[in-house]
């Protein structure tokens, strides 16, 4: 055993000894033992099989203060004035193997960068290219990043940026887009002294859809504190609130939180990357809630790290019993694997937590996905300055090292999904790019890799995301722009696709929610993150949430809603039955399909309708005409109706459509207009492949 881990462990002796681990020293001795042989070899983490560490550090019982204050009665935060000073908020790093050395990526060119530039955009009506709202949130705070943040509620949507005094709160309401309460800083909230009367930042906010409440956290300005506020009600402003201050062992940097069952998971930025369960059922009640917490190993080249837990949307639970799940990426040419120039690895890392006996917890990984091969190497591994913007030398912070909050977890009964993205060089020019991917695991199964894409369609460089999919599988996608070439100040847009779309594509367009005017000069901090969420009223519109430049050089951050119009307007979403249609079908010319369609559930449930059917291709679109029977170029609103239960019938052949792959739509015009507008309904697709 060497110097450094016989230090460590009598640290932890100490600890104990001064009562602030409520488990035996025996275990984590062990587990040492473990890590000085898993660890030994050079300072490169051995991590290709998975191991699992059991014995959670547990803090005693915090106690809670009750806010009864009412948001909208909060002094207003001050103004920033051009006079008043301007803060850098300075990355937390921490020193890695200093005797590894990055190997280079030998691939020039990211391997599924041209899954995405060969994709076609010829769907305009499925496009969701016309946000609901579009509007400017706050404004600069006089600090660099902004740390935006937001999340959407029944009624509600709160942001969140910093301010010089800590975090900054909007409550805006959703239908209107008015302000109802805010901005006031976080702390002005806190109705007790200590550290959390003291913000610092780095806000988060979560909407709780399993409790319909509201959690709200900052860092403390002064030690290691986790300030978590958690609403009484489902009324964010005049419902009350919990206050809870968690003092941590570390410094808990770049805290990202997640909603699960069991807790409200938080993985932050420390001497090795942390892991933390917050006790949700005790801090839902306003009882006495701990903490328990696990440590991973660092990789090299990070000098900042962190993982992302898995944040839960619509309206299914996880399973029983299911861990949360926590990713990060790991470039195995910067991070210490052997040389493979095909892969990269996204590691999965499972914390199930007991907490009524903290010994039985355990933090088990990785689990290694293999991914193509990603290049994090961009202006090297420790730089924060990297993309370029017109008219200055000022470079931004690419923020290569972690999975982008959210990574956002869902629970479609039959599978599961993880939806997250990185950036990454997709040339070796750092040319900033993001690859986003969609883990699925299927009930009995495991975790794996079901698509991924890399989105750069230009020369422009494209980072900072944010990614969500909605109840029907169909992923938005928000992110930061910028390019000298193409003139581009830093600007927001967004991409998308439906989810029969092809795999590892985004070929719904991308749009703009906001032009950059000018360029950040003053630091090259950005971001550090923003948020892409799902309306769990309708759980299909988008809203989100980030900065862009104004002309005067200083950040502004905006707030947009959109959805893709296929999707369901409210209620529950009927469902088409297909006669055996499934996957990947191959016709041949002269081949029938033959279906049933049927209005089965919700309150669409028998009512007569139109219905239509069309097919894509990657530069073809044919839809079907009912009166002769045959396929025709382009779009029609042709339709067939009214129905309420139909089939089996025949309603297409392959006659007419020249060979290739196909993506084939079925929908319903409940309105019976003949219009294709949001009232219309994408309810299922199927693959087809046009031989001969």
């Amino acid at each position: 055993m060497n110097k450094k881990l016989l230090r460590k462990i009598l640290c932890l002796s100490l600890s104990a000894r001064k009562g602030r681990l409520r488990l035996s020293i025996l275990p984590l001795l062990v587990l040492a033992f473990i890590a000085s042989l898993l660890f030994a070899d050079s300072g490169r983490p051995q991590i290709s099989n998975p191991v699992i560490i059991k014995g959670a550090y547990q803090s005693v019982p915090v106690e809670p203060h009750i806010s009864d204050t009412d948001l909208r009665k909060l002094p207003k935060t001050k103004v920033w004035r051009m006079s008043d000073p301007i803060v850098e908020i300075p990355r937390r790093t921490y020193p890695r193997q200093k005797d590894f050395s990055p190997q280079p990526d030998t691939q020039l060119q990211d391997p599924v960068l041209d899954l995405q530039r060969n994709s076609s955009h010829d769907l305009s009506f499925h496009l969701f290219s016309i946000p609901d709202f579009n509007f400017d949130g706050q404004g600069f705070s006089g600090v660099f990043p902004p740390d935006t943040v937001g999340d959407i509620g029944i009624n509600h949507y709160i942001q969140m940026i910093n301010g010089s005094g800590g975090a900054i709160v909007t409550v805006y309401d959703k239908t209107v887009g008015s302000i109802v309460a805010g901005p006031f800083d976080l702390d002005s909230l806190w109705i007790a002294g200590g550290s959390c009367a003291s913000g610092f930042g780095d806000p988060i906010v979560l909407y709780d859809v399993m409790a319909n409440r509201w959690l709200m956290s900052e860092l403390a300005k002064l030690g290691n504190h986790l300030c978590v506020y958690i609403s009484r009600t489902p009324d964010p402003v005049s419902g009350g609130w919990f206050l809870y201050d968690f003092n941590v062992p570390e410094f808990p940097d770049y805290p990202k939180y997640a909603v699960w069952s069991d807790a409200y998971y938080v993985s932050s930025n420390e001497s090795n990357p942390a892991a933390y369960a917050l006790d949700r059922i005790k801090m839902l009640q306003g009882q006495a809630a701990s903490f328990q917490r696990f440590t991973a190993p660092s990789l090299p080249a990070f000098s900042f790290q962190a993982f992302t837990p898995g944040d839960l949307d619509g309206s299914t639970p996880p399973l029983a019993g299911s861990p949360n799940y926590f990713v990060r990426h790991r470039d195995g040419e910067a991070n210490g694997d052997p040389p493979n120039p095909n892969n990269d690895t996204l590691e999965i890392w499972e914390f199930k937590v007991d907490w009524n006996n903290p010994a039985n917890s355990t933090f088990a990984g990785p689990t290694n996905i293999l991914v193509s091969e990603f290049d994090s190497d961009l202006c090297g591994f420790i730089s924060f300055s990297c993309f370029p913007q017109p008219n200055t030398t000022q470079r931004l912070d690419p923020l290569r090292e972690v999975v982008m909050h959210r990574l956002q977890y869902r629970n479609f009964g039959d599978h599961e999904t993880l939806v997250g993205n990185f950036v990454t060089d997709v040339n070796k020019l750092d040319h900033g790019g993001i690859r986003w991917f969609e883990l699925r695991k299927t009930q009995g199964g495991s975790w794996a890799l079901f698509q991924e894409g890399s989105y750069a369609p230009d020369q422009a460089h494209r980072w900072m995301g944010s990614i969500a999919m909605d109840q029907l599988g169909n992923i938005a996608l928000g992110y930061s722009i910028t390019s000298p070439e193409l003139n581009i100040f830093p600007s927001i847009r967004y991409s998308g696709r439906l989810a029969g779309d092809p795999s590892g594509t985004l070929p719904q367009g991308e749009f703009t929610l906001a032009n950059g005017a000018g360029a950040q000069t003053v630091s090259s901090r950005w971001g550090d993150y923003s948020s892409m969420n799902v309306d769990p009223q309708d759980d299909c519109t988008f809203w989100y949430t980030t900065e862009y430049m104004l002309a005067s050089g200083l950040w502004q951050t905006r707030i947009g809603s959109f959805k893709f119009q296929l999707c369901k307007q409210g209620g529950t979403i009927p469902d088409i039955k297909l006669n055996g249609l499934d996957g990947a079908i191959t016709l041949t010319p002269i081949d029938n399909i033959s279906a049933t369609i049927k209005l089965v559930s919700g309150a669409n449930s028998g009512k007569n309708a139109d219905w239509w059917v069309f097919v894509k291709a990657p530069s073809d679109l044919f839809h079907f005409d009912f009166g002769s029977g045959l396929w025709q170029p382009g779009l029609s609103v042709t339709h067939q109706g009214p129905l309420s239960d139909v089939g089996p019938f025949t309603i297409l052949n392959a006659s007419g459509l020249p060979a290739g792959s196909y993506t084939l739509y079925f929908g319903v015009d409940l309105n019976m207009n003949g219009q294709l507008d949001p009232n219309q309904f994408l309810f299922d697709t199927v693959i087809l492949n046009i031989c001969c």
